[in-house]
């Protein structure tokens, strides 16, 4: 099956990542896959209102907001998905009786867009200096009418996929253990298992390309220091 752009089946689009592109934030980034772009920002830890403060461990709260500018259902469940996700990854004690607000914005929105905003979000926590316990990275596999799978599926594939997988995995966990899932369609357990080697192998790679763009921010501030 020849896809849209013309990848293969096991082919990523060419990753970007901006690390500090917003202003007035504690921490930010752009994460773009292709045509789906995402940027990120964080503020925090903050002062928190008394109602949402925890004795033990920091408040996370998540905005999500689409390119069209109308919530869906979808973009709820994504706040949903990152909260949980990072709300276990967060050092969330060492910071207690405080806020670490997640603001994302989709820039452009050409499928895998959960996929990307985890991303996205990953890298902001980093710039923002926000304690983690490791780094997360996600990628999204669709199951097509003829039985392919292909990674990272453009908005035109995901309409037409019979079933869509979206799963994050933490740097250093044992291996082939999500920390997200998100399976929607009709799939055999024999297509989500296959689907999920995709999805790990490519966070791998995901994984690589964040610490290349995390090193070449440090060595590009540590220059800037020494001059």
């Amino acid at each position: 099956m020849a896809r849209p752009d013309r990848r293969e089946s096991s082919q990523i689009r060419a990753l970007n990542c901006v690390l500090g592109p917003l202003n007035r934030v504690d921490g930010s980034a752009q994460f773009t896959s292709g045509n789906t772009s995402l940027i990120c920002g964080i503020y925090g830890p903050i002062d928190v209102k008394v109602f949402d403060e925890k004795l033990d461990r920091a408040h996370l709260e998540v905005k999500f907001r689409p390119d069209i500018n109308v919530s869906t259902t979808k973009d709820r469940w994504i706040e949903s998905a990152i909260r949980n996700t990072f709300e276990r990854n967060i050092l969330g004690h060492l910071h207690p009786r405080t806020l670490v607000q997640i603001n994302l914005q989709v820039r452009e929105g050409d499928g895998s867009v959960d996929a990307v905003a985890i991303n996205a979000t990953t890298m902001a926590l980093v710039d923002a200096g926000v304690p983690l316990r490791c780094m997360v990275a996600a990628a999204t596999c669709a199951v097509m009418p003829g039985g392919e799978m292909v990674v990272d599926p453009v908005a035109e594939e995901v309409e037409l996929a019979v079933s869509v997988h979206t799963m994050a995995f933490a740097e250093g966990a044992p291996v082939g253990e999500p920390v997200y899932v998100d399976s929607r369609g009709d799939f055999s357990m024999e297509q989500y298992s296959k689907c999920h080697d995709i999805c790990a192998m490519t966070a791998e790679r995901i994984l690589a390309f964040m610490r290349t763009a995390i090193e070449g921010k440090v060595t590009k501030e540590s220059h800037i220091s020494a001059i």
